[in-house]
């Protein structure tokens, strides 16, 4: 058992019940023993990435033709939570797009003769569409640059392009190749890695910032974890996640994590705050769960309170998980946990994505445990796999 695990253990009586007295071995084949490691280890995971990359890759610089950020279902959201931040940083056009419509669409990513910089999200570097992807762009557009970045270290992402001159690639390793079904630090630690590609020439910050997001992960894990536990047990049928910017890719990844856990047993849904008076706040009932990660940003945060407040108005939702640095004071109201994030000077939106997807993470974990099924391999009937199996390819 790790140091972090070990000490939540102590600290948080909903995992005391699943660690104490219980074997590595038998917590597997209780089928949680994986995914509760894995959600765990992610703080030092993150510390340990901050200290191993301290450069980006050579096709990491400002293409004039922009970049385009390709992954499948959990690794998309890497795409989404990053666009905005190697926008702003890198001053040219940023897109995401799932691999799957880049692989349909591609001329609507990238156009003929373009220099693009494409970077690859993926897990096990197997998934077929990432690689039907990789291998049309390298064909069909050969002026641009590509940067994979993995987690297994056998993969093709890691192990199929080494020859190319056009790839570079980050490998993350065996530390944060999650076992599990579903991706937890393997998701983070891939987010974390693309973080860097927006970097300044300064590694040494990038370092402390990795620091500092492990030391406010460990800390929710310790404080807040027991909770999210007690919250994840409430009789609601529906889990609606909200966010702004870059942390709207965090509630995308966030309610997947729901979604995947509980089998499809609980509705899940993403949407961004004001985008939910639009249509879809009339899908919102007495028995939705509200999972809010709120911007460190004072207009942005303006607009989100004012939201929340509308939705408690209107006696929506049957209870609200607000998550952020610095939230307002909602002790009195029994609906709502504040889960304090801290002061976190020097760590805004573009870094919080980790803290949020970890709150994700334990309630989907919880629940899924409330609703007797298996964390490490909660698809009873196979419907999902921890990686996409084979299918045919067609020629454009």
């Amino acid at each position: 058992m790790s140091d972090l695990l070990n000490a939540v253990s102590t600290a948080v009586p909903a995992v005391a019940l699943l660690t104490r007295g219980v074997s590595m071995e038998e917590q597997a084949e209780r089928g949680y023993g994986h995914t509760l490691r894995e959600i765990c280890r992610q703080p030092e995971a993150w510390r340990a990435i901050g200290t191993r990359f301290t450069e980006r890759p050579s096709g990491a610089g400002a293409s004039p033709d922009g970049w385009v950020l390709t992954g499948s279902g959990s690794s998309h959201f890497i795409g989404v939570a990053l666009a905005p931040t190697l926008q702003a940083s890198l001053g040219v056009n940023v897109r995401a797009a799932a691999s799957g419509e880049l692989l349909l669409t591609p001329e609507a990513y990238v156009t003929a003769g373009s220099a693009a910089t494409i970077v690859s999200f993926g897990r096990s570097g197997q998934s077929p569409e990432c690689i039907g992807v990789i291998d049309l762009m390298l064909e069909r557009h050969p002026l641009c640059r590509h940067i994979f970045v993995t987690c297994n270290p056998e993969g093709r992402l890691a192990r199929g392009y080494q020859q190319d001159d056009r790839v570079s690639s980050f490998v993350l390793g065996r530390e944060v190749d999650d076992k599990s079904l579903v991706m937890t630090s393997s998701f983070t630690g891939m987010w974390l890695a693309g973080r860097l590609l927006g970097w300044s020439s300064d590694a040494s910050g990038f370092t402390r910032q990795s620091s500092t997001l492990a030391d406010i992960g460990r800390a929710v894990l310790l404080s807040r974890l027991e909770e999210l536990a007690r919250v994840a047990r409430e009789p609601y049928d529906q889990a609606v996640y909200l966010g702004s910017g870059p942390r709207f890719g965090a509630a995308l990844e966030a309610e997947l994590k729901m979604l995947e856990m509980c089998g499809g047993r609980v509705r899940t849904r993403a949407e961004t705050y004001l985008g939910l008076r639009h249509g879809p706040m009339a899908g919102i009932g007495g028995r939705t769960l509200i999972v809010a990660f709120i911007s460190s940003d004072e207009r942005r945060r303006a607009y989100e309170l004012d939201l929340l407040t509308e939705l408690q108005r209107k006696r929506l939702g049957l209870a609200f998980v607000v998550c952020g640095a610095a939230l307002p004071d909602h002790a009195a109201d029994e609906c709502v946990l504040n889960v304090e994030y801290g002061e976190c000077a020097g760590v805004g939106d573009d870094d919080l994505v980790a803290i949020d997807v970890l709150v994700g993470q334990t309630l989907g974990f919880f629940r899924c445990l409330h609703e007797r099924l298996k964390p490490d391999s909660p698809s009873e009937t196979d419907v999902i796999s921890r990686v996409v199996p084979p299918f045919p390819m067609h020629p454009i």
